[in-house]
């Protein structure tokens, strides 16, 4: 198995301050963007990156051995180049130029992440959960259980909003346009994956078993839920509900509860291969395109019904899972 590898308060402290801190205070310049209707797509996209960010910071603090260095540092230098891209973004406002520098930064970065894990040796892939294992054809039948749920929930919500909604979305499903978004997201993952590992290696590979160590298994998944969600706060506040932000915070808390619970059971069955929960958050992310005919997910406006109507349905399709074995085994497995 991938086991992860054993963290000092030192390292933790490391991982914190910039997955966690980093954030927050961008929050401030993302404020101000906000204010001044500016477009504050970078911020989201760049937040994405800090928590492989926090973990590969923390390990070359403590001169881990065998490291694969090249594809560290590329992570690091493509997290800055879009820090910078967002900041750049408020002090010298523009449509499209930063988002669209931040989009080539995340597409060269992500080709050339490619070619350094590829090259690297085994050895330091294996050693720092960074190769793919397990079985295929297993773990992209997770990846496809994945999305027979999460569309299940998507048909029960429009289903709910009425009979016209409901012939208006069996019209767009019976058009070519969510087909020709599906076949688009295959070919681009291998584009643009390099965001979404820079969750994942944070949240899946880093800090789950940190806190399923000391709290438990299914306790640590869930507190790791909540921190996720919580993580999103200056998203919440000022990307993507400005208006309700508070119900935004708390739909926030309850996807990032329920959906985490499967992309750790993911994670576990395909033989903590952190590669499956990558794919889950890229599908997670880009299927809005397919379900929704749109990529637009800011300024949102969330109603109580519709925070009770995502808690019961996320909660029916995916809380379930945290009764796997992978949740009752010690947390020291």
């Amino acid at each position: 198995m991938n086991e992860p590898i054993q963290t000092s308060k030192r390292e933790l402290t490391v991982f914190f301050l910039v997955a966690f801190a980093v954030p927050y205070l961008m929050g401030v310049p993302l404020a101000i963007a906000q204010r001044a209707g500016l477009d504050t797509s970078c911020f989201a996209n760049s937040q994405m990156m800090y928590p492989a960010a926090g973990v590969m910071l923390a390990y070359l603090a403590a001169k881990r051995r065998a490291m694969p260095l090249r594809f560290f540092v590329l992570h690091l230098f493509a997290a800055i180049l879009c820090v910078a891209a967002s900041l750049f973004s408020v002090v010298y406002p523009s449509d499209t130029l930063w988002l669209s520098v931040i989009n080539v930064v995340l597409v060269i970065g992500s080709l050339l992440a490619w070619i350094f894990l590829l090259t690297d040796k085994k050895e330091k892939r294996t050693i720092y959960g960074l190769r793919w294992r397990g079985k295929g054809l297993f773990a992209f039948g997770i990846c496809a259980l994945f999305l027979l749920l999460k569309t299940a929930i998507i048909f029960v919500s429009v289903a709910l909003e009425g009979e016209t909604a409901w012939h208006d979305y069996l019209a767009y499903w019976a058009s070519f346009v969510p087909w020709m978004y599906a076949a688009i997201l295959i070919p681009n993952f291998f584009l643009s994956f390099l965001p979404f590992f820079g969750e994942e290696y944070g949240w899946r590979y880093y800090l789950t078993p940190v806190l399923q160590k000391r709290f438990g298994k299914r306790r640590g998944v869930l507190l790791l839920g909540i921190l996720w969600g919580l993580w999103h706060l200056p998203l919440n506040l000022f990307f993507y509900s400005p208006q309700t932000s508070f119900q935004s915070l708390i739909a926030q808390i309850i996807t990032c509860i329920t959906a985490g619970i499967f992309f750790t059971f993911a994670y576990e069955v395909c033989d903590r291969n952190i590669w499956v929960p990558v794919l889950l958050h890229y599908l997670n992310n880009n299927m809005i395109l397919v379900w929704s005919g749109t990529a637009e997910i800011s300024n949102q406006v969330y109603s109580w019904a519709d925070i009770g109507l995502t808690a019961v349905l996320y909660g029916i399709v995916f809380i379930p899972f945290l009764s796997s074995k992978v949740f009752r085994q010690p947390a020291s497995d």
